[in-house]
This record gives structure tokens, C-alpha cells and sequence, in this order.
């Protein structure tokens, strides 16, 4: 908003001028109320990564975030309805020979999908691996 003083008998008074529409807005115009929204999902975002990653620090024991990038990832599904979902996510280290379960009510503890976690495993460079059935009736 602009002021325009003038000079009365030794006093500055502003001048009273209307403000324009932009002025009363400023930057709360539509870009900046799609802004706050996205700024909001991203805020849920980071919370349940954050969450997602705290989940799997602590099931498998981990001391920083740092070691997330060492894991290695297979998931096994299930049909509900004719619909293929997921059912577990299975974690470990490469050095490790077991792997440890994650199951999809802890998942959803997280407050995301099993497609968020998975996203989030593939954002944090986790190799998926393939694994057959003989494999995962010896391993698991």
C-alpha cells in the first residue's frame, strides 16, 4: 500500500487514497491459496515419510537414516475382490540372510499407502529384489 504525505501547518498527514483491489489482496490471490495447498500436502507428505521411515528404522534396528540406502525390498500380494494388493513388504540388509516383515496394518500405522511405501523405499534408493517361491518358503 502506498502513502502519499503532504504537509499541513507543519504536520505530515497522510493523504487518505483508496487502495486498489491487488494492495487489500497482496499475495493472497489464487497462486498463493493453490501455494498454501500445496504446501500443505507436502507438509503431510514429509510427516508420513517421516513416519514411514522412523517404522522401519525401528523394525530393523538401524542407527541413522543413512542406512536406508543399504536395504534390499520384495513385497508379496494378495487377491481382495479380484483386486491384487499388497500384503507384506519384506526388509533386509544385504549382509543379512533373513528378512524381516512388514505387514500392511503397520503400514497403515504410518498414516500412507503401501504404494507410498514403496515409493518411498525407490525414493531412497532400496533395490528391489526378485525372489521365487522356493526361496521365499526358505527364507522367510
Amino acid at each position: 500500500m502506498s502513502i502519499i504525505l503532504k504537509k499541513k501547518k507543519g504536520l505530515l498527514t497522510p493523504k487518505p487514497i483508496p487502495p486498489n483491489p491487488s494492495q487489500i489482496l497482496g499475495s493472497l490471490g489464487l497462486g498463493a491459496v493453490i501455494g498454501t495447498l500445496s504446501k500443505k500436502e507436502t507438509m503431510i507428505t514429509e510427516m508420513i515419510e517421516e513416519a514411514i521411515q522412523q517404522l522401519i528404522i525401528e523394525k530393523m534396528t538401524l542407527y541413522s537414516s543413512r542406512q536406508l540406502r543399504g536395504l534390499e525390498y520384495f513385497t508379496s500380494y494378495h487377491r481382495v475382490d479380484g483386486e491384487k494388493k499388497i500384503k507384506n513388504i519384506y526388509l533386509k540388509r544385504r549382509a543379512w540372510l533373513n528378512f524381516i516383515c512388514i505387514t500392511r496394518e503397520e503400514i497403515k500405522t504410518t498414516g500412507g499407502s503401501s504404494k507410498e511405501f514403496i515409493s518411498f523405499l525407490k525414493k531412497k534408493r532400496c533395490r528391489s529384489v526378485k525372489i521365487n517361491r522356493d526361496q521365499f518358503e526358505n527364507k522367510i
